[in-house]
């Protein structure tokens, strides 16, 4: 790709580094980086605040409290940002079918032999996790991998327990399951749509990137398979909440040609994760790659944004994902609920951080047998909180990003903060056109 000052990915990147700690620029939309406030500017106070980020944050400061802005210091982490334990993810199956060339699973198994979750430890984690939850509380329960839908009994077995021990203390239950669909039958489906499962199916594109990074474990492709599967899922469409994860990778870059191809097999949200630390090594975006896939999801952007505005749809869900959030203006310390208010649980009935954490010591959170480790929890979060972050201080997207993916950056450190800001940067931008032509689009999104 060439690089010229005239790129649309290349002039988000430049407009995005970071001039102040305390606050951005992008067009008339002013973000106050601490507190994540978003405000419109007329032309002379977007001057004002442009002269001021020229100059560093000095002058960043005075120029906000010459707007009337506050830009509050960065406070530094709680001692315990951890939440009472709402979610878990049952690892009930460590092995799959498919091999993914940059599976972060290795292969399904985590790095260990392959197994399946047996029925007295997902019982266990379910009845713990519902007893320490209040009557009239709610939790969520996933169901993941490896691939989950080898261990299609288990699930069953577990949803038909979880409700009943719900209903028996007044708590509310919501499933979920990420799957590759290839083991997806009609009979799956209508059960995942009688239980209201949100199901996100993980695919790669159309069906040649999809064949490439996502074949069986016998080498063919596995396209097919995941059509037959998706077309069961989507007959249930007003009772499943169906949507798909593409991980980017150097070889599918092309997300125009897999938001078509997606679309057109029934899916409504297709979200975009791009690659950063990969077991094997393969697969994982090197740097050059970061500017083509800005340019790609702002080019789905677009299409999204157009779509929008004419009262139509579009699949690309990441734009409409940032938009909402930052008009919730809600600060974050993390950038997702890994160990605060959520936990994953392998087959041997070790808590982690998260699904990712599985058999990482990085991410242990204690044992179904000696209990959650709330002390291994405070500490874990203390230390990944973006506050207790040295690179993310001077950084205006902190309190937006929330320091990123905890096992991505353990593993692979930060090497898309570049891409990220220009990913905000122009979400700010977009967030400010649609806060003007379609401003009821954010009805009830706050």
């Amino acid at each position: 790709m060439a690089r010229d000052a005239g790129h649309p990915a290349l002039e988000a990147m430049q407009a995005a580094r970071p001039r102040s700690r305390h606050a951005h620029l992008a067009g008339d939309v002013a973000l106050v980086a601490e507190t994540a406030g978003l405000y419109r500017l007329d032309d002379a106070q977007a001057a004002t605040l442009a002269e001021g980020l020229m100059s560093g944050d000095a002058s960043t400061t005075a120029a906000l409290q010459r707007l009337g802005l506050d830009a509050p210091p960065s406070l530094p982490p709680a001692a315990d940002l951890t939440r009472p334990v709402r979610a878990l993810a049952l690892t009930v199956s460590q092995t799959c079918n498919l091999a993914c060339t940059y599976c972060y699973a290795a292969g399904g198994s985590f790095g260990g032999p392959d197994t399946r979750m047996g029925w007295d430890v997902a019982r266990r984690a379910i009845d713990a996790l519902i007893a320490a939850t209040p009557p009239g509380g709610a939790v969520k329960i996933a169901f993941m991998g490896g691939e989950p839908a080898i261990a299609r009994d288990l699930i069953r077995q577990a949803v038909d327990h979880a409700r009943r021990r719900a209903a028996a203390r007044a708590v509310s239950v919501g499933f979920s399951t990420t799957t590759n669909a290839t083991l997806v039958t009609a009979e799956d489906a209508a059960f995942l749509a009688a239980h209201r499962f949100a199901v996100t199916v993980s695919i790669d594109g159309a069906r040649a990137a999809n064949d490439r990074l996502r074949p069986a474990r016998g080498g063919a492709g596995s396209f097919d398979r995941v059509a037959q599967g998706v077309a069961h899922l989507a007959r249930h469409a007003g009772r499943i909440a169906l949507s798909a994860r593409v991980t980017a990778t150097p070889h599918n870059l092309d997300l125009a040609e897999t938001m078509t191809a997606l679309g057109a097999m029934g899916f409504t949200s297709v979200g975009v994760s791009p690659m950063i630390a990969s077991p094997t090594g393969q697969g994982a975006l090197a740097a050059a790659d970061f500017e083509t896939l800005l340019a790609q999801m702002m080019a789905c952007g677009e299409a999204w944004m157009a779509a929008t505005l004419e009262g139509g749809h579009h699949p690309f869900a990441n734009l409409a994902t940032a938009l909402t959030e930052l008009h919730r203006g809600q600060p974050r310390s993390h950038g997702c609920g890994a160990a605060r208010d959520y936990l994953a649980l392998d087959a041997a009935g070790n808590y982690s951080a998260c699904h990712r954490f599985v058999n990482d010591d990085a991410g242990a959170m204690g044992s179904l047998g000696n209990g959650i480790d709330h002390g291994r929890r405070r500490s874990f979060l203390a230390a990944r909180a973006v506050e207790a972050q040295a690179p993310c201080a001077t950084c205006w997207a902190r309190r937006l990003c929330g320091g990123g993916c905890h096992h991505e950056v353990i593993n692979a450190g930060r090497p898309a903060c570049d891409y990220v800001r220009g990913w905000l940067h122009y979400a700010l931008t977009a967030y400010s056109r649609l806060a003007t032509a379609r401003p009821d689009w954010f009805d009830g999104r706050a």
